[in-house]
């Protein structure tokens, strides 16, 4: 048994890092794990690529490591997107937590590199009563990347708006202004939640839509609300806001921290593998009209019913509507197509504890 579980969800090639061709995608992490002066903790991989590198952890590129590795692929429970070749971010994550033995569950990502004590900082946070959340600075071939002219021509979220690179192409002009909005001309890219907690003295504890990114939070929470939602699966986004809004719905308020001291430094990379996943993605419906009703009906357990055809026509009603639909055509056929059928259909209903008894 372990204090911490580190729960690191892949699906990108060996060496995806924008600027260092030869460094591989988890070595920042490993690197600094190795490094952590909080020794009680595992790393879980799930990796979407498992079937191509079953032995990462076996030598290649890896060897013998201080720390426990579970190297893992996606469940076949949880698969049912990546199985049909997009996006399931909510189901690798709920492989994790049929893997984790540790109290608090640390959701970290490929490409990052952090400070040695981090893990002591969280672990102490976290026995202070708080689910211990983790800001980014981002690094762009191994230095910090600002909101200059080199990043407003190939920055990570510009490059995103080329088709093929991520999902349907989008308006560069539009992206850029948004950016624009965040970072002022010459700023450091970073977690847009930096400023406010710098603001409020260089701590406070965030509000229910601030839960995302890298974050800390209890095995035992993380399965009270039967873990990410896999309807959100199939696209892309909103997996950690909707899950940090379920936590708050079912009782665990005021206790999302967020402190100048613990952050991460994110490097840029390519975008998931096209050897499991066709890009880019057209859009199924909008993740946020699927949050927004769990939040209106009070659903903070995932996987616990099966949507009802009223619930079906609000999200598609709000996928098509500002602010989900600023234009027109953002969703396949409508919401009225196939791939909107095929998740309509698909009916993720399951209980992860009973599961974690077949797994651990």
């Amino acid at each position: 048994m372990y204090d911490i579980s580190l729960v690191l969800i892949t699906a990108r090639e060996d060496f995806a890092i924008i600027g260092l061709p030869d460094t591989h995608i988890l070595g920042p992490c490993i690197e600094s794990l190795e490094a952590q002066t909080y020794k009680s903790f595992e790393l879980i991989v799930v990796d979407s690529l498992h079937e191509h590198r079953p032995h990462m952890f076996e030598g290649e590129p890896f060897g013998e490591l201080p720390f426990p590795v579970k190297h893992v692929s996606v469940h076949p429970n949880h698969r049912f997107w990546l199985d049909r070749r997009r996006f399931n971010a909510s189901g690798a994550m709920n492989t994790g937590f049929l893997h984790a033995e540790g109290e608090l569950v640390v959701k970290v990502d490929d490409c990052c590199k952090f400070a040695p004590d981090l893990l002591e900082r969280m672990w102490e946070e976290y026995q202070s009563g708080y689910f211990p959340m983790v800001m980014h600075t981002r690094y762009r071939g191994g230095k910090q990347a600002y909101f200059d002219k080199e990043y407003k021509e190939g920055g990570y979220e510009v490059k995103a708006t080329e088709e093929g690179h991520h999902q349907p192409q989008v308006d560069k002009e539009q992206v850029l202004k948004v950016l624009s909005e965040v970072y002022p001309d010459g700023s450091p890219i970073r977690d847009s939640r930096w400023r406010r907690v710098e603001a409020a003295g260089g701590r406070l504890t965030a509000e229910q839509n601030q839960f995302y990114g890298y974050s800390g939070f209890s095995l035992d929470a993380a399965l009270k609300v039967n873990g990410f939602d896999e309807l959100l699966d199939g696209d892309a986004s909103q997996m950690d806001v909707d899950f940090g809004v379920r936590l708050w719905m079912a009782g665990y308020q005021n206790l999302f921290l967020l402190d100048k001291g613990m952050w991460v430094i994110e490097h840029e990379h390519q975008p998931v593998s096209n050897r499991v996943i066709d890009l880019p993605c057209e859009n199924i419906k909008c993740n946020h009209a699927v949050m927004l009703n769990s939040m209106n009906r009070n659903h903070w357990r995932a996987h616990s019913y099966e949507l009802t055809e009223e619930e079906i026509e609000e999200i598609v009603a709000e996928t098509l509507r500002p602010p989900c639909s600023p234009n027109p055509g953002m969703f396949q056929d409508d919401c009225r197509g196939p791939l909107f059928n095929l998740w309509k259909s698909h009916k993720p209903v399951f209980d992860l504890r009973e599961e974690r008894l077949d797994t651990l």
